[in-house]
């Protein structure tokens, strides 16, 4: 029994592992980061954070999720695609959507939203 539980802790590692190597490369590849670039920001907690508040014309207008602060960048400085309410990663001067945590914000929306119309 010692072996497969073992074994199934390995499995299990190996597919963690996976999941965070696939996690980087995503956010690399949709921004033109290398996979090094990504990680060393990483380890130096050196992303900085935003959310499209919304566009005017050729101008996405990002709020520093962090400070609050309102920062005007061009569109064309965006990935393709992006759209008011995703959250953005800057690594290096280059944005890259940060899918995961525009997930759980719109979650966490939805959820709130339920309960207040269901009270």
């Amino acid at each position: 029994m010692d072996i497969f539980e073992n074994l199934g802790e390995t499995i299990k590692e190996t597919l963690e592992n996976v999941v965070e190597k696939s996690k980087t490369d995503i956010n690399a590849k949709n921004s033109n980061l290398s996979n090094d670039e990504v990680e060393l920001a990483k380890k130096l907690d050196a992303i900085e954070e935003f959310t499209i508040d919304r566009f005017e014309g050729d101008i996405a207008v990002l709020e520093d999720r962090n400070t609050g602060k309102m920062l005007d960048v061009k569109k064309e400085d965006l990935p393709e695609n992006v759209k008011e309410g995703d959250i953005l990663d800057k690594i290096n001067g280059k944005y890259t959507v940060n899918e995961e945590k525009t997930l759980e914000a719109k979650e966490r929306i939805k959820d709130k939203m339920k309960k207040l119309w269901n009270n």
